[in-house]
């Protein structure tokens, strides 16, 4: 099954209180970016991985600002 580029979304949840974020993707590229940082899927589907990542080791960069966290 082939997704367009528009398809291969990836979405990052985590709560103020929790240590760790629940990183789904539906991008090849993220996926292997993330196992190459050391962080084996928790769950595959057709297509999809799901990964937990500690929230410390998350970095969302903007236009506007660049997030840290941890």
């Amino acid at each position: 099954m082939k997704l367009s580029e528009a398809e291969k979304e990836t979405v990052i949840q985590f709560d103020e209180a929790g240590s760790t974020a629940l990183v789904y993707t539906a991008s090849w590229d993220i996926a292997r970016s993330l196992k190459k940082a050391g962080y084996a899927p928790v769950r595959k589907a057709e297509g999809a991985w799901w990964f937990e990542v500690p929230v410390d080791a998350l970095s969302i960069q903007g236009d506007k600002q660049t997030m840290h966290f941890g």
